[in-house]
């Protein structure tokens, strides 16, 4: 059978989170460059993120593989490729590619490209880092997404000459500030976006709201955001005294809408690997307050273009938010700074065109 031009994205599964935002926000760039792509999703018979690919146009496919040992899940996803037939395949985190590799090698396509996001599990989990050296030799490129994560890899053995760093871009039109926010608000409006998991530590940010409101700083927070947490976390807040300052709204259909509704955007990750969040924020000329973890350095310089504040320490936190909740001039002058940045670094259009490169495929008409 001949192999079709087409590339296909490989997620865990259709639920909201960085990589899968990103491969969602590639195939719909390479879509309207004329590069065809479809999404596989390897786990999971639904999930949050379907709606969008339909809306969207992107064909995508629920393998469902779950509950199959090793062997079944790669007879099952040997079974898609022979019958997808790709040119390209692009995989997303270590434990989707142990799924994908041998199935490919037997369906015939060795243009595989695999993105690594995080290092959270494959620091915690001794196979990972045994095999993440070989199977960084039986890919075409290993990218990474930020430069702490190519450096981490290089200590448990990885080629640095078989990495590639690609930053995660945003959608600079869709995620846009609005009208000019106040300089003086009665009310900050604080918010954060994210899976409610661990490794995004909300307790320190709710502890960290429990002390703004102490001090008497005038603000109203929401998250949104679903995950295994959810029930935890809000009686967390209710303990801290915080049902009259905070809202949990759940999953976002439309997150450009609700960050241009805040003055402050908050991140309290211990973990992460390049968040599109973040990006996405700034990118909206919000004024970020983030944690000094892994590759957030990477793109935010201390006092120009956010505030870094270190992981855990709810005090500094506070202080940090309640700093920029009374001063609406530097508030203003840090996201205009953040959004420049993403403008002229951190772009989905420069994203695409990184990868279609590194998978080798034709651009019919201009990303971006």
């Amino acid at each position: 059978m001949k192999r079709q031009d087409v590339v296909v994205e490989v997620i865990y599964a259709p639920l909201v989170g960085g990589s899968e935002m990103l491969a969602f926000n590639l195939c719909r760039e390479w879509q309207a460059s004329g590069i065809k792509a479809r999404i596989c999703c390897l786990y999971e018979r639904s999930g949050a993120l379907t709606s969008s690919f339909d809306e969207a146009g992107i064909p995508y496919d629920l393998l469902d593989i779950g509950g199959h040992g090793l062997l079944g899940r790669w007879l099952r996803t040997t079974r898609y490729f022979l019958r997808v037939r790709p040119r390209a395949i692009h995989v997303h985190h270590l434990g989707s590619l142990v799924n994908v590799l041998l199935p490919a090698y037997v369906a015939g396509c060795f243009n595989i490209v695999y993105t690594e996001h995080s290092a959270y599990a494959i620091a915690r989990t001794r196979w990972m880092q045994r095999a993440l050296p070989i199977v960084s030799r039986l890919v075409k490129r290993f990218t990474c997404v930020s430069r702490n994560l190519a450096d981490f890899f290089t200590t448990l053995g990885v080629p640095k000459d078989r990495m590639l760093t690609i930053y995660n871009g945003v959608d600079v039109e869709r995620y846009k500030p609005g009208t000019p926010r106040p300089e003086v608000c009665p009310v900050v409006r604080i918010g954060a976006v994210g899976r409610l998991v661990g490794e995004k530590d909300y307790p320190t940010l709710l502890s960290a709201l429990a002390i703004l409101k102490e001090k008497n700083v005038r603000f109203f927070a929401e998250i949104a955001g679903d995950g295994p947490l959810a029930d935890e976390l809000k009686e967390r807040a209710q303990a801290l005294g915080l049902r009259d300052v905070l809202a949990f709204r759940g999953s976002c259909d439309n997150v450009p809408a609700f960050l241009r509704d805040l003055d402050i955007y908050v991140l309290s990750s211990r973990h992460e690997g390049m968040p599109i969040a973040v990006l996405e924020a700034m990118a909206t000329a919000l004024p970020v307050v983030a944690t000094r973890i892994t590759a957030i350095p990477e793109i935010i310089e201390d006092g120009r273009t956010g505030v870094l504040v270190p992981p855990g320490d709810p005090l500094a936190m506070a202080e940090a938010i309640a700093a920029l909740a009374a001063d609406g001039i530097r508030r203003r002058a840090l996201g205009e700074a953040a959004r420049d940045v993403v403008r002229l670094q951190y772009t989905i259009a420069g994203t695409s065109r990184s990868y279609a490169a590194e998978l080798g495929m034709r651009v019919r008409r201009k990303i971006g």
